[in-house]
């Protein structure tokens, strides 16, 4: 048997320390699937997937979108959408490209990611009111609103 070098060189992380990636994203989701939180909603394809990951996205929604889908979740009528839109698009005015609207609730509001807040969640509602920070990310948002 090949005796294999374990030493330590720089630059070198061993794979067994290297943690999950994602791994709080990933047990949430095994969990809402199990209990049926996530029933309905549609599984992107590789291909869409791809197209999306030339914007600049979080990795927690992109696995999102790939492992549990996009759709309506049952809670408050919010519908996670399969891309996102930008800000022009639906208030009809330029906000320089810092939302990127990823989700609606029943009421108009969307739900966006601030690109000038290290991507955290924000909540634009459809009134005119100011800009509101409720995550610091998909994972933190999706909990506060499904566990």
């Amino acid at each position: 048997m090949q005796e294999v070098d374990t030493t330590f060189r720089a630059g070198f992380v061993p794979p067994a320390i290297v943690p999950p990636l994602l791994p709080a994203i990933e047990e949430h989701i095994a969990r809402w699937r199990d209990d049926g939180r996530l029933d309905g909603l549609l599984r992107l394809t590789a291909e869409e997937l791809l197209t999306l990951c030339r914007d600049d996205l979080p990795a927690d929604y992109l696995r999102f979108l790939s492992e549990a889908g996009a759709g309506p979740l049952p809670v408050d009528g919010l519908t996670i959408f399969c891309g996102t839109l930008d800000f022009d698009e639906v208030y009809g005015r330029e906000d320089g490209r810092r939302h990127a609207i990823f989700a609606t609730d029943g009421s108009g509001a969307c739900y966006a990611f601030d690109r000038r807040d290290g991507l955290a969640v924000v909540r634009i509602p459809a009134t005119g009111e100011p800009v509101s920070r409720v995550a610091a990310d998909l994972t933190g948002f999706l909990t506060a609103l499904l566990d």
